[in-house]
């Protein structure tokens, strides 16, 4: 079983993480995540974590793109 961490502190408007990473980037990194699981058979327990950007509709999106890319994938 795989315990995921979808943290999205790795934003680039995150202003602590420092990762600069982009919303498009995050989602890829959530499909890797997931692609990986399924293929693997592995099953995959996902919690949100992070998100210290001044704007919050950024840290939203990306947590609710993480849930719309497992959707996507194991659906």
């Amino acid at each position: 079983m795989v315990f995921y961490l979808s943290g999205v502190d790795i934003l680039s408007s995150d202003k602590l993480g420092r990762l600069g990473v982009s919303k498009t980037g995050c989602k890829q990194r959530d499909s890797f995540v997931f692609e990986s699981c399924k293929e693997l058979s592995i099953p995959v327990v996902v919690s949100m974590g992070g998100g210290y950007s001044p704007h919050i509709a950024d840290i939203i999106d990306a947590h609710a793109n993480t849930f719309r890319e497992a959707k996507r994938i194991f659906e």
